[in-house]
């Protein structure tokens, strides 16, 4: 199968309403995507996990999530994801998205064994064409 041809199901955790467009444009142009679901938190997230945790057809195969949110940050997610990622009929990799450059929020992601890459905004087509064909 060419990797190309398998459409992924994405989920975008971000409260930046201009990012979230413009990654949705650059993600459309990959043509690798069967589905973009955005939440503006965390908890929004959460509770969309949790509700679909038994149906792989809906869990995405990909979390794209910022740090810096309301409510729930992203290491707050982590935190809660952790909990019952057990308990998902499938697991998405996890991809930290953040303008934050600071060493220690690096070095906290990578030291999770649920993210999978720490990306700085803003992401390339390029970028997302690697991650969602598992090129990476």
């Amino acid at each position: 199968m060419n990797s190309l041809s398998k459409k992924q199901k994405l989920l975008l955790v971000d409260d930046d309403a201009i990012f979230v467009e413009i990654a949705k444009r650059t993600i459309e142009k990959t043509g690798a995507v069967e589905s973009l679901k955005v939440f503006p938190d965390g908890e929004g997230a959460i509770s969309f996990l949790r509700e679909h945790q038994s149906e792989p057809d809906i869990i995405p195969d990909f979390i794209f999530l910022d740090i810096n949110m309301p409510f729930m940050d992203g290491w707050q997610f982590l935190d809660e994801y952790a909990n019952f990622v057990n308990l998902l009929s499938k697991k998405p990799e996890i991809y930290m998205v953040s303008s934050s450059v600071d060493d220690s929020d690096l070095r906290r992601a990578k030291e999770i064994p649920l993210v999978k890459d720490y990306i700085i905004k803003p992401v390339s087509l390029d970028s997302f064409k690697k991650i969602l064909t598992n090129q990476v």
